[in-house]
């Protein structure tokens, strides 16, 4: 189901690009998110923090009318989360995981009002997206009891910085936005990340990607 599910995607998505659609502009996007990952495990819920991660992207806009647009795009997207687990007043262990992708995200804008107008307006967008790992980093730190009783509880760090050893590299979901544009070449907004795939390559243990954030979108024309 999962390779008939990319399959799919990939020939959506070429068939679009090759369409004969009207290129308006270039885009470029800039964000700040909040990164963290949900799960169904009822212990672990409450252990997950939002971590703060920068993401940007480059893309092509084209006018299917004067208010619908198609907005392919090639996305940097950090993810991952931060978590605590207390054992007890002074053990502990913190986890923190940084997973870096590449997103193919096809989404698709509609405006509220014809884009090409210069007054102000209102903007929502979303898409799917495909998300391919280029790397990862994950930490482990805590605080242990010292079985021997001579010392003082006893710390650790460790650091993985392979992307796989238990991590699936591939990510998909879905993407939305709403905002404000301004004049025809900027936009800015909220946005929210949902992802389906679980992140790690477990049949028990289930962890998806979310996040929220601001952005902000530059529509160039044609200097490119």
């Amino acid at each position: 189901m999962r390779y008939l599910t990319f399959t799919l995607y990939f020939l959506l998505t070429s068939f679009l690009v090759n369409a004969q659609f009207k290129k308006d502009h270039y885009i470029f996007k800039f964000g700040v998110r909040s990164v963290s990952v949900r799960t169904e495990n009822i212990y672990q819920k409450d252990n997950f923090f939002m971590k703060p991660v920068i993401d940007f992207g480059f893309g092509v806009n084209y006018n299917l009318s004067k208010n619908f647009r198609f907005q392919p795009e090639i996305h940097y997207n950090p993810r991952g989360f931060k978590s605590r687990f207390n054992f007890s007043d002074s053990t502990y262990v913190e986890n923190s995981l940084e997973l870096h992708y590449l997103d193919l995200c096809p989404n698709f804008s509609y405006t509220i009002a014809d884009h090409q107008s210069y007054r102000t307006k209102l903007n929502v967008w979303g898409g799917p997206y495909l998300g391919f790992g280029i790397g990862g980093r994950n930490v482990l730190s805590g605080q242990i009891i010292n079985t021997k009783g001579t010392k003082a509880d006893s710390t650790y760090s460790y650091v993985n910085r392979r992307f796989t050893s238990g991590l699936n590299r591939i990510d998909y979901g879905f993407n939305v936005g709403v905002g404000l544009q301004f004049e025809k070449f900027t936009q800015v907004g909220f946005s929210y990340s949902m992802g389906f795939n679980n992140i790690l390559d477990s049949k028990t243990v289930a962890v998806y990607n979310q996040s929220v954030g601001i952005y902000m979108i530059v529509l160039f024309d044609d200097m490119f």
